[in-house]
């Protein structure tokens, strides 16, 4: 009796610490498989988000057809991958990449003729998926150029949509407006998404005094801001969204630049706005001197950069005589390069590329590539640019350009291509 009494002391220990262990176990089986089930019920119906895809070095590209435009990609190799998925007469556009580049996002109606999302994994032998349904007409997704905590696979995208922004969100293929926001301060009734009239009462208010409807928008400064181009009679107005509310509510919007056109960037190391101006306008009604003489305009056309820390604008450049499009800005930051030329017929017709310093470096190189030259286009390193540049038979061939160098090597031999754009990924320095 006494015997068992003094074991019982160390006994007891023993049996708890193999409960401990048995509990903890237990745990984490039960977590695993409680991770295991929502990891299946969030994927189960898109697997393909899982694949992942090596595209280092690979190009996004719009092939122009006799009988419509074909979204193409082409492999470091050379050899053009086609969507097997592709209709003719259809009207594949707006590329983007996802942020890991295992996906190309495009618009186009190969559907009933009615735009929608798109997108297909270089990977998977089969063709691109439809993402969006609806008639109205989707446009210009963009995906964050700054990094977020995101997959890949469930990085969301801004698009616009029958002129009003939403959130693309891939893991489930749903949309959510968000601009103009849809909150009672800013717009007044929501209709529905086929009715002319639902739409038109979204831009009453503060943002009906800005423009008619979006044309693109894209997240800035760490996904905090969004900077979007409105549409408004005979031209357009760039603005800036705080998207974080204060006591409930999101801030007005800002709106920083008008003009005939606008051209926007944003820079991924500071999330800053970089856009271009062609032929500049008042914001609202122009003003006037003491004697009642309209103000001369400051100049016809400009590049500036929005400091979203400073709340004010700096101009990089100002020229009466040329105009200036489509930023591209340097990886890193440091640098843009924009194309140079003159408007015509409604238009911008270009004349060179050159590049431009985004800070004051009083050692800054600047090159200049001339020629009929549109859409550049950085590699994720920095060290090549990506040209269309059209030919005496008005077709485009795509340049890869060696920034240290300024050696160029045809991408595409014989065909009309346009809009390239290189794969996010890097290459593997091993």
């Amino acid at each position: 009796m006494g015997s068992a009494n003094s074991n019982s002391p160390s006994i007891l220990p023993q049996i708890s610490k193999k409960l401990a262990i048995r509990t903890f176990c237990l745990v984490v089986v039960v977590g695993s498989l409680l991770y295991g089930l929502l990891w299946f019920l969030k994927y189960r119906s898109d697997l393909d988000m899982l694949v992942s895809s090596d595209t280092a070095g690979w190009v996004a590209a719009v092939e122009y057809l006799p009988e419509g435009h074909q979204a193409v990609l082409i492999s470091p190799d050379g050899v053009i991958h086609r969507d097997l998925g592709y209709k003719s007469h259809s009207t594949d556009r707006d590329l983007a990449w996802s942020p890991k580049g295992n996906f190309l996002y495009f618009i186009s109606d190969r559907s009933e003729h009615n735009f929608n999302l798109y997108r297909w994994s270089p990977k998977l032998e089969k063709p691109a998926e439809q993402r969006t349904t609806g008639t109205r007409a989707r446009s210009n997704p963009t995906f964050s150029v700054q990094p977020t905590d995101e997959r890949d696979g469930e990085a969301k995208s801004l698009i616009t949509c029958g002129g009003l922004v939403q959130q693309f969100d891939p893991a489930n293929t749903s949309t959510e407006q968000v601009l103009p926001p849809t909150t009672k301060e800013i717009t007044q009734t929501q209709g529905d998404e086929n009715e002319k009239g639902g739409i038109d009462s979204q831009f009453q208010g503060v943002y009906g005094r800005l423009g008619t409807s979006f044309r693109v928008a894209q997240w800035c400064g760490n996904k905090r801001y969004i900077a979007g181009i409105m549409r408004r009679e005979n031209g357009e107005v760039l603005i800036l969204q705080d998207m974080q509310p204060e006591s409930g509510k999101l801030p007005q919007p800002k709106a920083i630049a008008s003009a005939e056109h606008i051209d926007l960037a944003v820079n991924p190391k500071d999330g800053n706005v970089v856009y271009t101006i062609q032929n500049f306008q008042w914001p609202d009604v122009p003003p006037t001197d003491p004697n009642g003489n309209p103000t001369p305009k400051p100049f016809m056309n400009a590049v500036a950069i929005y400091d979203l820390e400073k709340g004010q604008s700096t101009l990089i450049t100002k020229s009466d005589k040329v105009a200036f499009g489509s930023p591209a800005i340097k990886p890193d930051g440091s640098s843009l390069v924009l194309v140079i030329g003159k408007i015509e017929n409604g238009g911008l017709t270009p004349t060179m590329v050159a590049n431009f310093p985004t800070t004051r470096d009083p050692g800054f190189k600047q090159f200049k590539v001339p020629g009929d030259v549109h859409e550049p286009s950085w590699s994720p390193d920095g060290n090549h640019l990506l040209l269309a540049i059209r030919d005496t038979r008005g077709k485009r061939t795509i340049y890869d350009l060696r920034i240290d160098d300024g050696t160029m090597r045809a991408v595409t031999g014989d065909g009309d291509f346009g809009f390239p754009v290189f794969s996010p990924q890097v290459k593997s320095s091993g």
